[in-house]
């Protein structure tokens, strides 16, 4: 088996990886959207037995699942298309080479590797909105928020984090799925603020309720868009550089993960000058943890 892989040569080996990875994105688009559209076509069924009123209503919810499964399909294949069309181009350029150098299939190798890293990150948050959407139970535990927020800084993978202001006490939720929304968050406001950019993630207590802030000093987000940048592949006028690495899906699954605790997320104009990404929970208790 590894003779044959060796044999197929560097273009072979790509072609291969590159189908593999869009078959996968593919039926993952369709995991995502099948779920919505069996829905409604179930609540059309079952409106039959209840009268003309319902009939009509539940049409209407079908046509209105129909248009959204089109429009996550277009965004999804448009976000596909980038990256395979950068991948299309290097392949190319070797195709009319006869005799690449070493250095030239070097760098096409680069270019393509990071454009098939996108298309993985892509799928992997594909699945992640795919599973979200059904909902699967929590695996509620004890957090102990003040060692928790303070890890975020301790990862280098997110830049540097300044650490503010946190309540000792402990949170009951998801600590795997919300540390996701977390490092979504951070990733979101390192790429506004830059490299040399100020990046803050800071907590307060409402009562039993958490809130959890992350300020950057980047450009913001206008007021039109606060809400809209939660939507899936929503890019603003300001983050639409695909360079930046992101998918355009981090936001929205963080959304559906704080939903799914029963809290709520939202954007607004932060004290640094930039943007604030803040996400309120139930389930905090004040304590010495």
């Amino acid at each position: 088996m590894r003779q044959a892989w060796a044999r197929l040569g560097l273009r072979g080996r790509l072609a291969i990886s590159i189908a593999a990875i869009v078959l996968a994105a593919v039926a993952l688009v369709f995991v995502v959207v099948r779920r919505e559209v069996g829905e409604a076509i179930v609540a059309v069924l079952l409106g039959g037995g209840i009268g003309l009123g319902a009939v009509l209503v539940t049409s209407h919810l079908l046509g209105e699942a129909f248009v959204r499964q089109q429009q996550f399909v277009s965004d999804a294949s448009h976000e596909l298309r980038t990256p395979l069309t950068a991948i299309r181009g290097q392949l190319e350029v070797l195709a009319h080479d006869p005799d690449p150098g070493v250095e030239e299939v070097r760098r096409v190798e680069r270019v393509v590797m990071t454009e098939l890293s996108r298309i993985e990150r892509l799928v992997d948050d594909l699945l992640t909105l795919a599973r979200l959407d059904e909902a699967a139970p929590l695996r509620a535990g004890e957090i102990a928020v003040v060692p928790w927020l303070r890890s975020f800084a301790e990862d280098p993978s997110l830049g540097p984090v300044v650490i503010g202001r946190l309540p000792a006490g402990v949170l009951r939720a998801d600590s795997e799925q919300l540390t996701q929304v977390i490092r979504n968050l951070l990733a979101n406001a390192r790429r506004h603020a830059g490299p040399a950019g100020t990046v803050e993630l800071s907590a307060a207590a409402r009562g039993s309720r958490l809130v959890v802030r992350i300020d950057d000093d980047g450009p913001g987000i206008p007021q039109r868009e606060r809400e809209r940048v939660f939507d899936r592949f929503h890019r603003s006028g300001a983050s639409r550089d695909r360079g930046s690495g992101g998918s355009g899906l981090g936001l929205a699954i963080a959304r559906a993960i704080v939903e799914l605790h029963g809290g709520r997320i939202w954007a607004e104009a932060s004290p640094l000058g930039g943007a604030r990404l803040a996400f309120e929970l139930p389930g905090f208790q004040l304590g010495t943890a």
